[in-house]
């Protein structure tokens, strides 16, 4: 008699068993579309998928995009985009091997966005997990979480700048960003700032800085990446004719005070719109704004808070039905910190100069908001020849030339759908500016000022 036994394959169903990845995120750092203009080459990434049980198990492994993908799968050897029931050993491995081929012959966000984005997924027992796989799309500069060491110049070559993680200017160190460039940004990427950044753009080419999603349906929509941080020990920053949009903040100066009476940041012809939270916000800092738009904003258009110093004129404060669901008002300054229950936990000195400034939307409470420890306001801090939706005494007493719009008064914008803030033919900001010495002798679009200057950041051309 021959007695033969076979060992029949356990598979473990349970729930808490799940997979060891070796890899939670794959990157591809190769411009793809510039490696072969007919077929797109591929590095091959590998990922290691372990079962540490002491039993078999069944997963199933998938792309979330399916065979629309631009990424290709090899699993233990079989090629596709969706994988059924792959056994694994106990305490075995397979392999997987990855490949990304975008369109190499077309450049447009319709095929290949700028940064190439897709996820394995991976059910195990009844349970999910994720491997994340991101490539770069389309000819550009990329910046993948690094530093700015030395004096830099990004200049017009015909190609964008494209940051995932962060772009850090370390102290001591310029950035300078001519006319034309295009800027784009990954979901939480910053431009983070202890150096200099000196933003140069024109009145017929700014400097676009924006998000990686250029489609259609993203073109004005808010929180798709950071912002612009400017952080000690930054002074003497400028930004000049640019377009900042569809960020979490625009600009952000943190808790630094200047260096020999400097601003930290100068904020000249330049629009900010589209925030989720502020268009530009300072903490204890000193921030120089002219001639400028921020606008459409989910908690402030502007905000100072902690004290600092602040020099605003001529600049156009507007959030809308665009502005999301605001409780508060669009314009902020205050040098009073309290916690939740209202209760005062400091105040710290302020200086403040808002002249000839528009703040409006559709607060019916009122669009400028305030609160001020008065003994700590410096000399000299003034706020009129503004156009100011309020109802507040404090800013149209005995001596003020501030101007009240009324919560009913639409008020006359050229064209509100398309962001544009030149003044019509009724507005009454006309001519009711203060001619301040020195003056400002142009516009947001390089236009003349002409006798007293009009209110806001454009003159009117009626």
């Amino acid at each position: 008699m021959v007695i033969s036994s076979c060992r029949i394959e356990e598979f473990t169903l349970d729930p808490n068993h799940k997979l060891e990845i070796s890899a939670d995120t794959v990157w591809f750092d190769t411009v793809f579309t510039k490696v072969n203009t007919s077929t797109p080459k591929s590095v091959n990434k590998q990922i290691i998928i372990r079962n540490p049980q002491n039993k078999s198990i069944k997963t199933s492994i998938q792309l979330a995009s399916g065979a629309t993908s631009h990424f290709r799968l090899n699993v233990d050897g079989e090629s596709g985009h969706q994988f059924s029931d792959v056994e694994i050993f106990p305490n075995d491995s397979i392999f997987m091997f990855l490949e990304v081929h975008p369109d190499a012959n077309n450049n447009s966000p319709d095929f290949n966005p700028l940064i190439i984005r897709d996820s394995i997924l991976f059910e195990t027992n009844g349970n999910e997990q994720k491997v994340n796989i991101i490539g770069w799309g389309q000819d550009a500069h990329y910046i993948f979480r690094d530093s700015i060491e030395r004096d830099t110049t990004w200049a017009n070559d015909k190609l964008p700048i494209v940051v995932y993680g962060y772009c850090y200017v370390k102290p001591g160190v310029t950035l300078t960003i001519e006319k034309g460039m295009n800027l784009h940004f990954a979901p939480s990427s910053w431009l983070f700032v202890e150096g200099r950044v000196d933003i140069k753009g024109d009145v017929d080419a700014p400097v676009l800085i924006q998000g990686d999603r250029l489609q259609p349906m993203w073109e004005e929509r808010q929180g798709q990446w950071g912002g612009i941080w400017i952080n000690y020990p930054s002074f003497g920053s400028t930004i000049e004719h640019a377009i900042i949009k569809n960020g979490t903040v625009g600009v952000y100066c943190d808790t630094i005070s200047g260096n020999a009476n400097q601003p930290n940041i100068t904020i000249k012809k330049t629009m900010i719109r589209n925030m989720s939270f502020d268009g530009v916000a300072g903490r204890y800092s000193h921030i120089v704004m002219e001639n400028s738009v921020s606008a459409e904003c989910g908690r402030f258009t502007f905000l100072a808070s902690f004290g600092g110093k602040y020099d605003v004129q001529n600049c156009t404060f507007y959030s809308g039905t665009r502005g999301g669901g605001r409780n508060g008002p669009t314009f902020g300054f205050l040098n009073v910190n309290r916690n939740e229950f209202n209760q005062i936990l400091g105040t710290y000195p302020i200086q403040f100069y808002f002249v000839n400034n528009i703040v409006h939307g559709i607060n019916a409470e009122g669009e400028i908001g305030r609160d001020l420890d008065e003994t700590k306001i410096g000399s000299g801090s003034v706020v009129d020849y503004n156009l100011l939706r309020s109802n507040d005494a404090f800013y149209f007493g005995n001596g003020s030339n501030n101007i009240a719009i009324p919560n009913f008064q639409a008020f006359q914008f050229l064209d509100l759908d398309t962001y544009n803030f030149d003044l019509d033919t009724l507005s009454p900001a006309k001519d009711k500016g203060l001619l301040r010495s020195p003056i400002l002798t142009d516009d947001f679009l390089n236009r003349s000022r002409i006798g007293n200057p009009d209110i806001g950041a454009f003159e009117s051309q009626f």
